[in-house]
């Protein structure tokens, strides 16, 4: 293992340990917030509950996903699991959008039959959970990007629950200060349009990946173009670019060079052309195969 794989799989130990302490809390008060949604009849703290909550399931998914992108490659998966991370977030943006229509469903009810809202209790559930959703992201930290799908969802849960927690807290001084009836669900159908937003992103993101879209930021005819900028290069066609999952990437391409050329040769600039779509792409693995424009020789033939 070289010393980036080590720091890279060092920093993933850390994420994943991290994650586990942010889905704990999340748990455990997803579960505080029911009890007092129920108590004091807030749909928007029941809806920021219910989201905590799926939340916790996002932070545990990316903690499964994470672990399992770091296992080696085998025979049977020869690529390794790094798409376990997409699929984790795909799962965990899924799970998102359940809560959501969960919550804008009650919130429209509600709108049609309003309910008297404690204003007191939901500014201070909502102020709790801006400190512990705050905590989270800390936690979690910033993120990079490269970092895995599922542990970017999991910034994502932790962000939009801290934004939801604002909002509940908006609501909870509103319902004070008015005693409108109707402030409560609408701040619900506030949060939901927040969270769909940042999960459309997710999703599209998890679904690259998985349909082995070209990485972002990588095009297959900007990787020809480089292949072609060297000297014995002719053309470069069918040129394929994957994510392996966990900002690791593969290329494929055929190579048509200029006359006849040894294997020797062949296999040098292979080589040099992995180096140098490497180089300026970051691709992992790099698979080439060189075709000659008439034909190809071997070192036997091309010594006589």
């Amino acid at each position: 293992m070289s010393e980036n794989d080590h720091e890279h799989s060092h920093a993933h130990t850390h994420d994943g340990a991290r994650l586990g302490i942010a889905a704990g809390a999340n748990t455990i008060f997803a579960v505080v917030q029911v009890v007092v949604g129920l108590a004091i009849g807030s749909v928007v703290v029941l809806a920021d509950a219910a989201h905590q909550a799926v939340d916790a399931l996002g932070l545990i998914t990316a903690f499964v996903a994470l672990r399992i992108a770091r296992r080696p490659a085998t025979a049977d998966w020869s690529y390794g699991l790094g798409k376990a991370d997409a699929l984790g977030g795909f799962v965990s943006a899924l799970l998102l959008v359940g809560s959501v229509v969960w919550i804008v469903v009650e919130s429209i009810r509600r709108l049609i039959d309003p309910e008297a809202v404690e204003g007191g209790g939901v500014i201070l559930i909502g102020l709790i959970a801006i400190a512990v959703n705050g905590a989270g992201v800390l936690l979690v930290g910033h993120g990079h990007g490269d970092d895995a799908i599922s542990l970017r969802a999991a910034r994502l849960h932790l962000l939009t629950d801290l934004a939801g927690s604002v909002v509940v807290v908006v609501a909870g001084v509103l319902l004070v200060v008015t005693e409108a009836t109707w402030i409560d669900p609408v701040a619900s159908l506030l949060v939901s349009v927040a969270v769909l937003w940042s999960t459309w992103r997710l999703v599209r993101s998890a679904v690259a990946v998985l349909l082995d879209r070209s990485p972002t930021g990588m095009q297959a005819a900007d990787v020809a173009a480089e292949i072609a900028t060297h000297a014995d290069v002719d053309v470069a066609h069918h040129v394929h670019l994957r994510s392996l999952g966990s900002g690791r990437h593969t290329a494929s391409a055929h190579v048509v060079v200029h006359g006849a050329t040894t294997v020797h040769r062949s296999q040098e600039i292979v080589a040099e052309l992995r180096a140098a779509v490497s180089d300026r792409f970051g691709i992992e693995h790099v698979t080439l195969q060189i075709e000659c424009e008439h034909h190809c020789v071997d070192d036997i033939e091309h010594a006589h």
